[in-house]
């Protein structure tokens, strides 16, 4: 190893233009530093702009995956002039609220579904399965244990319901509506064994669809929240005299 020796002056320190105490290694080193170093450097500045590029474009693809997932459908109503000049556009669920006429026939159709006991057993899975596309929140559970209490299927066996709506369901407030319905109950020989009137309370929640599957589902998207249901005394005939 070879060493070259800078003098030192007076002071302790040493010469700026003595040399400099070296080896052949260190020389040797600063040399390949002076002539691949920045080789060294624009090849890590690459190696970092490929990693951020790559990670921004896995980004972007797993973005459009989850955006194509969730696609939704959002129906818009253009009004028109008489000249057939676009004169307003805006989504409808702000544009053109639920009629009325919507909203007692879904409630009449829920009623229906929800009471009426039938021999025909995959009629009455998809009446069930129908019913859990019309109730949210309390009216789950209020529909799970009224099931419980009178499974459907075991009443078929002896009996069958057939469900009369006597008028169309009642606005009471401002979210909750009045359904009075008749009960026929026939033995399987088709003899009539009963009739009972009945009322129910409905709450909804108004929930326009936003996507395919919800439309062909609930396309008034008329959601019951809470239900509650009573027996109606039905008028005793006048007794002769």
């Amino acid at each position: 190893m070879l060493w070259k020796s800078k003098p030192v002056n007076n002071s302790g320190t040493r010469d700026q233009h003595s040399p400099v105490m070296t080896s052949c290694y260190v020389s040797g080193r600063e040399e390949w530093l002076e002539r691949y170093g920045s080789y060294i450097q624009r090849a890590r500045q690459w190696r970092m702009a490929t990693i951020i590029a790559l990670f921004i474009t896995g980004v972007s693809v797993v973005g459009n995956v989850v955006q194509a997932t969730q696609s939704k459908v959002v129906p818009y109503v253009v009004e028109v002039d008489q000249l057939g000049r676009i004169a307003s556009v805006e989504r409808a669920s702000v544009a053109a609220p639920v009629p009325t006429r919507v909203v007692q026939a879904s409630l009449s159709e829920f009623v229906t579904q929800w009471r009426s006991v039938t021999a025909d057993l995959d009629l009455q899975k998809r009446f069930i399965e129908r019913l859990s596309f019309f109730v949210a929140g309390a009216a789950r559970g209020q529909m799970k244990q009224w099931y419980e209490l009178n499974n459907p299927y075991d009443r078929a066996k002896d009996k069958l319901v057939q469900v009369n709506i006597k008028s169309l369901p009642a606005q009471v407030s401002a979210d909750s509506w009045r359904v009075e319905w008749t009960e026929v109950t026939r033995n399987h020989s088709g003899v009539q064994i009963g009739a009972e009137g009945f009322q129910a309370t409905l709450t909804i929640q108004i929930q326009p669809p936003t996507t395919d599957t919800q439309i062909l589902r609930n396309p008034g998207g008329v959601y019951i929240t809470s239900m509650s249901s009573s027996s109606l005394m039905e008028p005793s005939a006048t007794p002769k005299k």
